[in-house]
């Protein structure tokens, strides 16, 4: 299914001087102050688990869905699964974000063509925060898609919103260095899921060599129940530019009824920069799952990343 919905995503892929005063040293404009938004997307009602299944609303898409801000720079964002009340919604109380990603049908994806993955979470919400002085602009042309596939452990249907909470500030006055996504993925661009065989540990990577050149500023990771850590490296000159590693039920919101687990901390990584690619450079992802007498299905293993360009 996730990979049906993304070929048809792609498929469908169409389509900013003062003097300075005469003073012994001209003093530079002070940086714009940050600005906060928190947008919700839905709702979005998931039928109940039934017949040992949980229940589930698979890949889900809105077009043309609200933006943070005009003409501006994202410099972080948190994402969220709430009630309409606003309170968390989470597998304690059935429902789960397996997946939500925000693309962009105005811009291409550096890896993998077609619409830009511009960000992305499961139920692990973790916050992303660029070093001061990164973000990604936001344009007027630019309009997002949102794809969100649900879960729900509970039995009695759930109705619930996909949060994001924004950071940015406007264009203008900001002295913001740009940076775009890469989207690195264990399973591939059209296909993200694959199977984990039974057996106490199972690896899956996937190289992908670059065809920009820049600073890796941030770095953030995805995976499912089971999933030990997942990893990005330049092989060409051996750098490490981060390894995520998965912790399961950290707090009982991560819980579920049954005392079963989900991923509730992924560890991102940042810096000024993290490191340097090159045109041409080899990068590998590698995510690697625990797995059991059964192994899993339809697991995942993705990393997100952003780099200055040029």
């Amino acid at each position: 299914m996730f990979r049906r919905t993304l070929l048809a995503l792609l498929g469908a892929f169409a389509l900013l001087t003062g003097a300075v005063p005469p003073l012994a040293t001209a003093q530079a404009a002070p940086a714009a102050p940050a600005r906060t938004v928190t947008l919700r997307y839905g709702p979005y009602t998931i039928p109940k688990a039934a017949n040992g299944e949980h229940g589930e609303l698979p890949n889900q898409i809105a077009v043309d869905v609200a933006k943070p801000c005009e003409s501006c720079f994202v410099t972080g964002f948190k994402p969220n699964l709430v009630y309409a009340d606003g309170s968390n919604a989470n597998i304690n109380t059935g429902p789960m974000l397996h997946h939500a990603v925000i693309f962009n049908p105005a811009a291409w994806d550096t890896v993998c063509g077609g619409p830009r993955r511009v960000l992305a979470s499961g139920n692990e919400r973790m916050e992303s925060v660029f070093p001061a002085g990164y973000g990604f602009r936001m344009g007027p042309l630019d309009r997002w898609t949102l794809l969100a596939d649900l879960m729900n452990h509970a039995h009695e249907e759930k109705t619930v919103y996909v949060q994001f909470t924004f950071t940015y500030q406007p264009v203008l006055g900001s002295h913001i260095r740009p940076v775009v996504p890469l989207w690195l993925d264990a399973g591939g661009c059209a296909d993200s899921t694959w199977d984990v065989p039974a057996g106490p540990r199972s690896e899956k990577s996937r190289t992908w060599r670059s065809t920009v050149s820049g600073d890796v500023v941030h770095v953030r990771g995805h995976l499912h129940h089971g999933g030990v850590a997942v990893q990005t490296e330049d092989v060409t000159t051996g750098r490490l530019f981060c390894r995520s590693e998965a912790e399961e039920g950290g707090t009982p919101e991560f819980v579920d009824h049954h005392g079963m687990t989900e991923v509730s901390n992924m560890p991102s990584c940042g810096g000024s920069p993290i490191g340097r690619i090159g045109l041409g450079d080899t990068l590998r992802i590698t995510a690697s799952y625990r797995s059991s007498d059964e192994g899993f299905t339809d697991v995942m293993g993705i990393m997100h990343a952003w780099v200055t360009e040029g």
